[in-house]
């Protein structure tokens, strides 16, 4: 639930994830404005995981004390960016910088996103928002991707 809502709300995860006048330029768009802390978006997402919850008790405590569970949100991001950058491990230079389409075109690249994908599966939305942001990919190199430094040192 927590990437799909992300997903259908493209100004809030703009806004938690990356709005760097950069990015801005890159997609074409303008820096997203807004008076809101991330914990407006975060309680956000808390309503919409947690509102609904299959679990009665949960439901409750969202009611009463809402608050309490926009830590377990922003923890679970925190779970979420260690995970990717695990992934990005497996992926090593060879996916440094490059799309997710780039990175399928590639047979090597694919293979080694397949094998890791049912473990991971929202490794291409995330990466889709953090392939280019340091603060959420640390595997990320601003080296061109398509450079092969280990070949012209030999």
């Amino acid at each position: 639930r927590l990437i799909a809502w992300c997903k259908a709300n493209d100004d809030a995860h703009i806004k938690l994830f990356s709005n760097s006048m950069k990015d801005a330029k890159e997609q074409g768009r303008k820096k997203k404005q807004s008076g809101s802390p991330k914990e407006t978006y975060y309680a956000q997402l808390a309503n919409a995981i947690f509102s609904n919850d299959e679990d009665p008790e949960v439901q409750l405590l969202f009611q009463t004390s809402p608050s309490a569970l926009i830590k377990p949100v922003q923890t679970r991001f925190g779970t979420l960016k260690r995970k990717y950058n695990e992934f990005n491990q497996s992926l090593k230079q060879m996916g440094a910088g490059l799309t997710y389409d780039e990175l399928q075109k590639n047979p090597q690249t694919k293979t080694l996103i397949g094998e890791s994908f049912s473990k991971f599966p929202w490794w291409p939305d995330l990466h889709g928002w953090w392939r280019t942001n340091p603060a959420y990919n640390t595997v990320f190199s601003t080296a061109d991707p398509g450079q092969n430094y280990e070949s012209a040192a030999l």
